[in-house]
């Protein structure tokens, strides 16, 4: 009877031991660290950063094209004195200003 639980034991084992190593492997290639669960996640976070640099560079893009604008030789007066007016909250005494009812001026 014993010898034949050792038989029976080295015929099982084998296979058990085989399909426990594959389970392992299995288990870590889905759930892993470099699994396919961290991979999917890992591509959402890229594709998220991919969107907030793409918007950093336009915003930068603006900004260079507003500084260009605005420094050295070409400064336009135009601009700046419209940004100066906006800043400041005045008006040019030569322009001519309208007060509008103030029902008009909610809608």
């Amino acid at each position: 009877m014993l010898r034949a639980a050792k038989n029976r034991l080295r015929a099982v084992a084998p296979p058990v031991i085989f399909l426990a190593i594959t389970y392992y492997f299995g288990w870590n290639a889905l759930h892993g660290q470099s699994g396919w669960e961290a991979q999917r996640i890992q591509q959402q976070e890229l594709a998220q950063a991919n969107l907030r640099f793409q918007q950093a560079e336009a915003e930068r893009a603006a900004w260079q094209t507003k500084i260009a604008d605005l420094s050295g030789q070409s400064i336009h007066q135009d601009m700046l004195d419209e940004q100066a007016r906006q800043v400041l909250n005045l008006a040019d005494p030569h322009d001519l200003v309208i007060a509008l009812p103030q029902n008009a001026a909610a809608e």
